[in-house]
């Protein structure tokens, strides 16, 4: 396992898993390679290719390896009151451009 500091991602091998233990709403990329995933307490494994992600919904053990290699990216899902004053703010904030430019069709 290798920590690519600058692009945020963990190069991961065959047989040299990573272990996350409470990662429950952890989202797992897969941004390189393929990954193997297994979950304590979620049904099945899950293997993912460059480009797919999933979130893990429990609180136990994660196993997250390369097959044969792969790069994985791990983003903590921010705290509710920081996703809503998220939404709130991305309503009420409007581009200038669209502030000033009036009723459709109306020339400026």
């Amino acid at each position: 396992m290798r920590v690519l500091s600058s692009s945020g991602t963990i190069k991961l091998d065959e047989w040299s898993p990573l272990a996350l233990r409470d990662a429950s709403g952890l989202r797992v990329e897969c941004t390189r390679g393929r990954i193997w995933v297994t979950v304590e307490g979620q049904a099945g494994d899950f293997f993912l290719d460059a480009g797919e992600g999933m979130r893990v919904t429990s609180g136990g053990l994660v196993l997250i390896e390369g097959v044969p290699r792969g790069s994985v990216r791990l983003v903590a899902d921010a705290p509710w009151p920081v996703r809503w004053a998220s939404r709130v703010l991305g309503r009420l904030h409007r581009p200038r451009a669209l502030r000033s430019a009036g009723p459709a069709g109306a020339a400026i």
